[in-house]
């Protein structure tokens, strides 16, 4: 179904429905192109007939499968290439019902390890491919849309409040969505993970933990077609802890009459017990709505989209709403110069409940089963408190705070990239690609004064606003071409490349509202308020070359280097150069193997290559910090400089193969892989006193990690 039917040459089509049927008015000797994503494309001539049956096959039947794993959307057969590499179709994610695309993941790669902070609304993840690279560092894979890297930071409030131990307890137990939840997935056309350093070296730095290859959907040719998709998705928890209700509860041996003389024993005969763990739950209820435009003639495509994500957790007050708006197309405006350009716009709101022990799951099975946590307001309006169950103080109750406490985000971001494609002569390109990613955030974390340690009346509020700006530019160009009689290939590329990471946030905190039940910053004691602000940026700028050598398409080898120039480490030190080379052998296409019917396509391939990485922004020298003491002024941090900080290396090495077995039915891919990771940057280290600093950051740390994954599918 939707198989696209379009009069070659025309803007003239139609698609088919759901039985494969279609009809369209054509003229003998004219030709239809069906098309549809994830299969090959087939043209038919009309003759005298007026009925035309197509077939189109699956793309994964085909050895000479193109997939985006290069530099910046450079293509490759996958036959060359000697690394690890797996696609993913968009149909898989869209179909899983997954509300992002990251968690779409899980289970669909091999070695991918996709984590999540818990099961609430919006929920920040996490990814690591085989194995981290990193005692300190991020340890995620690149992102990269449409060529363009892609910020997918998780927000740290800790990193924002500073020592006070006020606002540290405030902010400990929250955790907030990561970026990567910001992209529609309803906009990717395929996406392809590159898990070995080779495949992701020439992405620079960034890539040193894999790269994910996301290219949207840019419109198809054809008569204008507009397409409306929803989904509804109801929520229940499940899985609850058991509770005994047989005995009550006691406290350390204590003889208070109402733990031991009065409910000392079993529970009374005919009381009434709560199930409290329930009172905090809600049926969860999920809805997407997707729109989307697109059509076009063979020079141009456009497409426009536009989504509502509208999330309700399964624990009251939390809530996730996402909105997206994309627009991007594709344009040949002459037979050697055609450009690439999208556009995503993403606004979020998030409204979310703390985790761990400050969580109201593990609140509400402290609460006493005797007692009614749905009660939780006096007669006038105040919290109830519970002194006689709980005598270490007063207990506070989950759903007071759910519904008093303040804990969300919101964000706005603009994703943007064009890219301008030249072909002067044959088998000669020349690409420019321009790309920015954008975005403001704000976090406001309050507490009520009822609630935790602010029982006595202060109330704490925090509001942050956090702006990224991710410029990036690649000009690439190269040439390809075959040799004695197409035995011989050959292509190479070079590249320049620069890319900034730059972020302010700013924070205002207070304490002591002057009104119990209003939650503002103007609401707090003017003494107490302060406000801090943080600025970093980052560059890199770098070259990068790759060589690729091909017989008679069957054995393959690839050299690539990068060298890379880091604002963020020494300025002797952050010049550093990392090489690559990788092969491939297609068994099959020797003569004896022709005729091995149940063997159709088996590869080798192998990969040794290393891949840098430098500081983070502000880690080679002391921060100069405001103080009150003495009259007012700056002095410097905790941590002192190093100048001697050099960027962090990985060698990896793989070997493995691929397989297609039974008339493609049966795909196997296994890969064994080495990681070597030296040079560790790590924070926090003691230093003597005598040097005015307390801490410095220091390479030290080696460590290894290897092992094993495969994937098999079958049809």
């Amino acid at each position: 179904p939707g198989v696209n039917v379009i009069i070659k040459n025309t803007t003239t089509g139609t698609s088919t429905d759901g039985t494969g049927f279609y009809s369209i008015s054509v003229a003998p000797g004219q030709v239809l192109v069906f098309t549809y994503l994830g299969f090959t494309t087939t043209e038919m001539t009309v003759g005298a007939s007026n009925r035309i049956d197509a077939r189109l096959n699956s793309e994964y039947i085909n050895v000479e499968d193109v997939v985006i794993t290069a530099e910046f959307g450079t293509k490759r057969v996958s036959r060359a290439i000697g690394s690890s590499v797996q696609n993913v179709r968009a149909s898989d994610i869209i179909e899983s019902g997954r509300d992002n695309f990251i968690t779409a993941l899980q289970g669909r790669v091999a070695g991918m390890n996709v984590g999540s902070t818990s099961g609430a609304p919006g929920a920040s993840t996490s990814v690591v491919l085989r194995s981290i690279t990193s005692i300190a560092g991020n340890n995620q894979p690149l992102y990269v849309v449409d060529g363009i890297p892609m910020n997918n930071s998780t927000f740290n409030p800790i990193d924002q409040v500073g020592s006070s131990s006020l606002e540290y307890y405030s902010v400990r137990n929250l955790d907030y969505a990561s970026r990567g939840n910001d992209f529609n997935p309803e906009d990717i056309e395929s996406m392809t993970v590159l898990k070995g350093a080779a495949a992701a070296a020439l992405y620079g730095s960034d890539a040193s933990n894999g790269a994910i290859i996301i290219t949207t959907k840019k419109g198809a040719i054809g008569k204008g077609k507009l397409t409306y998709s929803n989904s509804f998705r109801f929520d229940d928890a499940y899985g609850y802890p058991e509770f005994q209700t047989k005995y009550a509860n006691g406290y350390y041996g204590t003889t208070n009459y109402y733990y031991i003389t009065r409910y000392g024993g079993q529970y009374p005969a005919g009381i009434q017990l709560y199930d409290n763990v329930s009172s905090i739950l809600q049926p969860g209820f999920t809805s997407r709505h997707n729109i989307s435009a697109e059509g076009g003639t063979e020079r141009i495509t456009l497409r426009a989209s536009a989504s509502i994500l509208d999330q309700q957790g399964v624990i009251k007050t939390s809530d996730y709403g996402r909105f997206n708006l994309s627009l991007s197309g594709k344009a040949t405006i002459t037979k050697w110069f055609s450009l690439e350009s999208s556009m995503q716009y993403a606004s979020t709101e998030n409204h979310k409940v703390p985790i761990g022990t400050e969580g109201p799951l593990y609140r509400a099975m402290l609460w006493p089963v005797v007692d009614n946590m749905l009660n939780y307001l006096d007669a006038d309006g105040t919290h109830m408190s519970t002194p006689d169950y709980y005598l270490d103080g007063d207990l506070l109750n989950p759903l007071y705070g759910l519904y008093k406490n303040k804990f969300y985000d919101e964000s706005d971001r603009f994703i943007s990239s064009v890219s301008a494609n030249f072909t002067p002569i044959k088998n000669a390109f020349l690409r420019m690609q321009i790309g920015w990613d954008v975005g403001m955030q704000t976090y406001v974390t309050s507490r009520h004064p009822y609630y935790d340690t602010y029982q006595d009346g202060i109330g704490y509020y925090n509001i942050s606003k956090s702006d990224f700006s991710d410029p990036s530019l690649n000009l690439i160009t190269g040439y390809s071409n075959e040799f004695f009689n197409d035995k011989f290939s050959f292509s190479a590329q070079f590249g320049y490349h620069q890319q900034e990471n730059g972020i302010t946030r700013v924070a205002t905190t207070g304490s002591k509202f002057a009104v119990i039940d209003f939650q503002s910053i103007n609401n707090c004691d003017p003494v107490s308020i302060s406000s801090t602000q943080r600025t970093s940026k980052r560059r890199i700028q770098a070259i990068s070359a790759q060589v690729e050598l091909g017989y008679n398409n069957m054995a393959f080898l690839t050299f690539r280097a990068r060298n890379d120039w880091s604002s963020t480490l020494p300025v002797a030190n952050n010049r550093y150069f990392y090489p690559a080379i990788e092969g491939s052998f297609i068994v099959t296409e020797l003569p004896f193997m022709k005729d091995l019917k149940p063997v159709n396509y088996l590869k080798l391939r192998g990969t040794l290559a290393q891949v840098g990485r430098d500081a983070g922004p502000l880690e080679i020298d002391p921060q100069l910090e405001p103080t009150a003491l003495w009259g007012g002024g700056y002095r410097y941090g905790y941590t002192g400089p190093n100048k001697n900080l050099v960027p962090e290396m990985t060698t990896s090495k793989e070997i493995g193969f691929e397989g297609r077995f039974l008339s493609d039915r049966v795909n196997v891919d296994f890969t064994y892989f080495w990681t070597h990771c030296d040079n560790q940057i790590v924070k926090g280290f003691r230093m003597s006193y005598g040097t005015g600093f307390v801490l410095n950051n220091m390479n030290v740390g080696t460590f290894e990690t290897w092992g094993w994954e495969a994937h098999i599918d079958g049809d």
